[in-house]
């Protein structure tokens, strides 16, 4: 049996399915059938295919016309901006581009979205330091990401235990995949004050970011600027270090 078959829905129950479609749609890399979604969720068809039509007729869903299946609609853009907004992201836009131009690479801000960190803004350095992206396009895991690591240094009440975040994926050879490691790791991120992600998310990416920190001390948000790794770079990483985290402060007193 599944959980829709066991009695009637109430208003709750069903608000709770929606949540539980849309956010399947942060797992899978394109569009998704209404029989995969109700396999995936156990929920039957029916339940499924009602609830995917509301979200459809809402905007938060649509269907591509030559595969029948779903993808995520233009209304998730669209409060994806009004976040952007409502937590002030876009005045960090000056210093992101400082950030870019003195770094020479991609500044970005992140905050913690479970056990990743997701991407809020970001000024490329194919830009020049002068185009700012305010779409949460781009999610990271926590343990493979200077990003995640500083989220992961100065948590907040609830998100301190790391244990939580087994098991680690190895996305490169690099990659910290043992707790002890990952232990070590954010000790050495908080005693300096900065973190280091060494090819550890892709072999191509180098990444120094810093905490945003709120009144309390916890890492609110993440800044950082990533790199493509070449000698020559890594061996900037001590140099780049004081302007992320110069950064890092100035952002506390706008954003926290």
């Amino acid at each position: 049996m599944t959980r829709a078959e066991g009695g009637r829905q109430t208003g709750a129950q069903t608000v709770e399915r929606a949540f539980d479609v849309l956010n399947h749609f942060r797992t899978v890399p394109g569009t998704a059938g209404i029989s995969e979604i109700a396999r995936r969720l156990d929920l039957n068809v029916s339940a499924v295919y009602r609830i995917v039509r509301a979200m459809e007729q809402a905007g938060f869903l649509e269907q591509d016309p030559a595969t029948r299946r779903y993808r995520l609609g233009s209304a998730v853009a669209g409060l994806n901006r009004v976040l952007s907004h409502q937590r002030g992201f876009h005045l960090a836009r000056p210093e992101l581009r400082w950030l870019s131009r003195e770094a020479g690479g991609s500044a970005a801000l992140a905050l913690r979205d479970g056990d990743e960190a997701l991407v809020v803004g970001e000024v490329s350095a194919e830009s020049g330091g002068a185009e700012w992206d305010d779409v949460a396009a781009n999610s990271v895991p926590l343990h493979t990401s200077a990003f995640g690591k500083v989220l992961l240094a100065w948590p907040g009440p609830e998100e301190a235990d790391l244990a939580a975040l087994a098991p680690l994926v190895r996305r490169t050879e690099r990659s910290i995949t043992d707790l002890a490691d990952l232990r070590a790791e954010i000790d050495r991120t908080r005693e300096r004050g900065w973190a280091l992600a060494d090819r550890e998310m892709t072999p191509t990416q180098l990444t120094v970011a810093a905490p945003v920190r709120d009144p309390e001390g916890r890492a609110a948000l993440a800044v950082g600027v990533g790199l493509t790794y070449t000698p020559e770079n890594a061996a900037r990483v001590e140099a780049l270090a004081p302007l992320v985290t110069g950064t890092a402060e100035r952002l506390s007193t706008v954003l926290t």
